[in-house]
C-alpha cells in the first residue's frame, strides 16, 4: 500500500497492484466455529459462504414477500452456498444460487464483492491452508 492518503492514489495503488497482492484482499469475516479465533479469511473457491448484504443478503430478494428492494423489512440472513469461483483481477467471487437467467435463457451468476459475505464453513482440502489458520490461532495440533 501506498504511503499518501490521498484517495485518487489509493485507487491507482490498488488497481495497478500485482495479482498476489489482489488475491490476498480478498478476504471477508470468518464465522467457522472451528476457526472461532480467526477474525477474517482470505476467500477460496469450495468454502461456504453467507451473502449478508445487497439483494441476495435480505430474505424474499426475488418473491412478492420483501426484502430491502422491494420496500419490505432487511433481513439478517441471505443466500448460504459455495463459493464456485474467485475472480481475482476484478475482486468478486461467484456463489452458487445467486444468478440471473439472460435473454436466451441461461443461468448466469452475479459477482458478489466479498465484503457483503461472511464465511460459515471454511473448505478442508488444503492441509497448508489449515496449518497456517492454526498458526494463526496460536496453538499446533
Amino acid at each position: 500500500m501506498s504511503k499518501s492518503s490521498k484517495p485518487s492514489k489509493q485507487r491507482l495503488h490498488s488497481n495497478s497492484a500485482p495479482a498476489h497482492t489482489r488475491r490476498k484482499r480478498m478476504r471477508a469475516r470468518c464465522l467457522d466455529p472451528t476457526w472461532s479465533a480467526v477474525r477474517n479469511i482470505t476467500v477460496r473457491v469450495g468454502d461456504i459462504v453467507s451473502v449478508r448484504r445487497g439483494d441476495w443478503g435480505n430474505p424474499g430478494h426475488d418473491k412478492e414477500e420483501g426484502g430491502k428492494r422491494h420496500g419490505g423489512k432487511r433481513g439478517k440472513f441471505g443466500i448460504e452456498g459455495r463459493v464456485l469461483r474467485v475472480d481475482g483481477k476484478s475482486g468478486t467471487l461467484y456463489v452458487e444460487g445467486v444468478g440471473h437467467s439472460t435473454a436466451d435463457g441461461k443461468e448466469e451468476g452475479v459477482p458478489i464483492h466479498p465484503s457483503n459475505v461472511v464465511v460459515t464453513k471454511v473448505d478442508e482440502g488444503d492441509p497448508i491452508r489449515l496449518k497456517k489458520l492454526q498458526e494463526r490461532v496460536g496453538g499446533d495440533e
